[in-house]
């Protein structure tokens, strides 16, 4: 056991285990030095995210707007209920309401344009909704139509006091000016009869009053819930 070569084993032993426990240290020592402190990142990241997040901003459609096409959607979604909403909101008489929108929105189908423009002409020629109106010049009912064109119009009835006929005969009658001049304004001046300038005092305003009348009409249509869109309409 005390042998010189045994001696000498433990002589060389002894000193490797030494070597290796300080080598140890050494390193955990280094490795402590090393170690960045801990710091919880992602939490103050995402405080900061949460703090510097901008405010919520309206929706925006980017772009021209066509106003008329949006129009063309909610009626083809929702049919003659915005339109008659619309018409409440002056009459506050539902059925009658819903007999305006429905006949208008038949009649802005057949003719292939929006039920605003008819609208519009319906609100510029009779503001009041008088069924039974009748002008200085003869005119009769909700779109002021003259006597002669009762039952020229292929419509259901040639009673213009009824809403529906008089509708009706307004409408292809308006209709019947645009295919024929190709120009939107032109037609609503022969339909206001304004072609001299003779009848009507300052007729030549009539297109862009009715334009302007059937923007608003457009703006409240398109606020039926749930559409509700901010959409420029001046321009029609």
């Amino acid at each position: 056991m005390n042998s010189p070569e045994r001696a000498a084993v433990c002589r060389i032993e002894a000193p490797r285990r030494h070597y290796l426990v300080a080598l140890s240290l050494t390193l955990l020592v280094a490795a402590v030095q090393w170690t960045p402190p801990f710091r919880p990142l992602e939490v103050r990241q995402a405080s900061s995210l949460v703090m510097t997040r901008p405010a919520a901003r309206p929706f925006r459609i980017p772009g021209p707007v066509d106003s008329a096409a949006l129009e063309r959607h909610v009626v083809a979604k929702f049919e003659h209920l915005p339109l008659a909403r619309f018409f409440f909101s002056r009459t506050r008489e539902r059925d009658f309401s819903d007999r305006l929108a429905r006949a208008i929105v038949k009649e802005a189908n057949y003719l292939s344009v929006e039920p605003s423009l008819l609208a519009g002409v319906l609100l510029t020629e009779n503001a009041p909704l008088d069924v039974r109106a009748r002008s200085t010049q003869g005119a009769i009912g909700l779109m002021q139509v003259m006597d002669f064109h009762a039952g020229e119009y292929d419509c259901d009835s040639a009673d213009l006091l009824q809403v529906e006929a008089n509708i009706c005969h307004g409408a292809r009658v308006l209709g019947y000016y645009i295919k024929r001049t190709g120009n939107l304004r032109r037609a609503l001046l022969r339909y206001n009869g304004c072609v001299a300038g003779t009848n009507t005092p300052n007729c030549r305003r009539y297109p862009a009053k009715v334009l302007a009348t059937a923007s608003q009409v457009r703006r409240e249509v398109l606020q039926y819930p749930p559409y509700r869109l901010a959409v420029d309409t001046t321009t029609f």
